[in-house]
């Protein structure tokens, strides 16, 4: 017995149209995260520990600028397309 007046809830979200937003998305994701977690270390009181932190931060800059480079220049495409077509 299944009621069909009830909507169906999709846990799983649709799927990303081009690979480039996915990678976008994941290297920005990355990129705060290591952020977050290399300002947690220089906060420490080892001299090692705060250089791991810089190290951690300044890979945590690049794989955000990486991101939002990448995700940047696939809404210029997105956009350029459309205005072409």
């Amino acid at each position: 017995m299944s009621n069909a007046s009830n909507p169906v809830v999709d846990l799983l979200p649709n799927p990303i149209e081009s690979p480039a937003t996915t990678f976008a998305g994941v290297a920005l994701f990355a990129g705060v995260f290591l952020l977050f977690m290399g300002f947690k270390e220089c906060s420490g009181r080892s001299s090692h520990e705060m250089d791991s932190g810089i190290k951690k931060i300044g890979l945590g800059i690049v794989a955000a600028l990486v991101g939002a480079g990448i995700a940047a220049a696939h809404a210029l495409s997105a956009n350029a397309g459309e205005v072409a077509g």
